[in-house]
C-alpha cells in the first residue's frame, strides 16, 4: 500500500502540472526527443513501448523500470551527421541512462540526452568562409521512478528538464512522461502505454513565437513467442499517436493554405470550412491524431540464444516522413552480445538525407 501511495502521489502531481501546459502549433521544437533511444529499440523498428527490466525503457515507457532486477548503466552514440557527408559535421546523438531498483520501493532511473546541432560556416557579402559557428548542443535531463503496484501492474512517472540551444541563443522547457505496463493472468502478452514530453513550450522570445515539444502517445503490445532455456523470442507492435497539435493556432498559415487550396478545387464545390477540416485531419490536429493514416505503426521480432546472442529486425511506418517506396526506408535489424556483466548491440537503421545513407548505432550496457 505504501508504495501504491508513493507512486499515485506523483503521477496526480505531474498529471496536474502536465495538464495547464499549452497546445501545439503546426511544428515542434526539441525533436531531438523523438529520437528515442537504445540500440535495441532501433534495431526492433522503435516497437519498444512494451519493454521492461531493460534501463532503456526510461526513453520510451518509464513503467518498464520496476522489472529491473540490478543496477543497469548504459550509454549510446549516433553519428547523426553522416548522413549529410562533410555538412554534417559535429551533428550527433547521444545519451547516458541508469537505474537501480529499491526493492520494496519501485525503481529510480536517470538519463542524459545529448544532441550536438553541428558546426556551420559563415559568410558575409562574399562566399569566403570568414568564420565557422557551433550551433550548441541540445540537452534533455529525465529523473524517473517506477513500481509495480498490482502483481500484473506496473506504473512509472518521470519528469524532464530540456534545454535547447541555437548559437548563442538558448531556451528551457519541462515535461513529464507517464506509463504503464500490464499483464493479463495466464497469457504470455505484454500491454503498454506511456505520454511523453508533455509539457511547458520553448520559448526563445515570447508566447507568441514559441512551438510545443513533440508529445506522443504510444501503445503496444508484446507476445512471448517463446522462452525456455536456450531459446526465447518475442514478437512486439506499436502504434503512435502524434498529440502535439491538440488545436491548431497557426491560424495565419491555416487561412493561406485553405485559400490555396480552395483555387485548386474550386470545381469540386467546397467550401471553406470543410477545405479547412481536409487540412485539420491531414495535419492530425486534436481528435484527428488518431486517424489511421496519421499513427506512426512499428513492429518487430527478437530473438535470443542461450541468452548470449540476440537478433533482431523490425519495420516502422512514419506518415510525416517522405518515403519514395523502398522497402530499405523502413527496415531496422541489429543484433547484441552479452557476457557476463556486459552487453553490446548493433544495428542499422534508415538514415535519410540526400544519399538515404544508413546509419550505424552501437549501445554498452553494463550490468553491476
Amino acid at each position: 500500500m505504501k508504495r501504491t501511495l508513493i507512486i499515485a502521489f506523483l503521477m496526480i502531481s505531474l498529471i496536474s502540472y502536465a495538464g495547464m501546459a499549452h497546445a501545439g502549433a503546426g511544428r515542434t521544437a526539441a525533436q531531438f526527443l523523438g529520437l528515442g533511444g537504445g540500440t535495441r529499440a532501433s534495431a526492433l523498428g522503435e516497437a519498444f513501448s512494451t519493454a521492461d527490466g531493460d534501463v532503456t525503457a526510461i526513453l520510451w515507457n518509464p513503467s518498464g523500470l520496476a522489472s529491473i532486477t540490478g543496477t543497469e548503466a548504459t550509454l549510446s552514440y549516433n553519428n547523426a551527421g553522416a548522413r549529410f557527408g562533410e555538412a554534417g559535421e559535429g551533428i550527433y546523438y547521444g545519451f547516458f541512462a541508469g537505474a537501480t531498483p529499491m526493492g520494496e520501493y519501485g525503481a529510480l532511473g536517470a538519463a542524459l540526452q545529448l544532441n550536438g546541432q553541428g558546426i556551420i560556416d559563415v559568410t558575409e557579402d562574399s562566399p569566403t568562409v570568414v568564420r565557422q559557428l557551433n550551433l550548441g548542443t541540445n540537452w534533455a535531463l529525465t529523473l524517473a521512478y517506477a513500481d509495480q503496484v498490482a502483481p500484473n501492474l506496473l506504473l512509472g512517472v518521470g519528469g524532464k528538464i530540456i534545454r535547447q540551444v541555437l548559437a548563442n541563443v538558448s531556451a528551457t522547457a519541462y515535461a513529464v512522461d507517464l506509463g504503464f505496463h500490464y499483464s493479463p493472468d495466464m497469457l504470455p502478452v505484454m500491454l503498454g502505454a506511456s505520454v511523453q514530453n508533455w509539457g511547458t513550450r520553448i520559448q526563445f522570445k515570447d508566447a507568441n513565437q514559441s512551438d510545443p515539444l513533440p508529445r506522443i502517445l504510444r501503445t503496444g503490445i508484446g507476445v512471448q513467442l517463446f522462452d525456455n532455456k536456450y531459446h526465447k523470442a518475442r514478437i512486439v507492435a506499436d502504434v503512435d499517436a502524434f498529440i502535439d497539435k491538440l488545436k491548431e493556432d497557426d491560424e495565419e498559415g491555416l487561412q493561406q493554405a485553405v485559400e490555396d487550396r480552395l483555387l485548386l478545387e474550386q470545381n469540386q464545390g467546397k467550401t471553406e470550412e470543410e477545405i479547412r477540416n481536409e487540412l485539420e485531419a491531414e495535419r492530425g490536429v486534436g481528435i484527428h491524431a488518431f486517424r489511421w493514416r496519421n499513427l506512426q505503426k512499428s513492429v518487430g521480432v527478437e530473438y535470443w540464444f542461450a541468452d548470449m546472442l540476440a537478433l533482431r529486425t523490425g519495420v516502422k511506418y512514419d506518415p510525416y516522413i517522405p518515403n519514395v517506396g523502398a522497402f530499405d526506408e523502413r527496415l531496422y535489424f541489429g543484433f547484441g552480445i552479452s557476457y557476463k556483466h556486459y552487453q553490446l548491440d548493433y544495428a542499422s537503421v534508415p538514415g535519410g538525407g540526400p544519399e538515404n545513407k544508413r546509419l550505424n548505432t552501437i549501445d554498452l550496457l553494463i550490468r553491476f
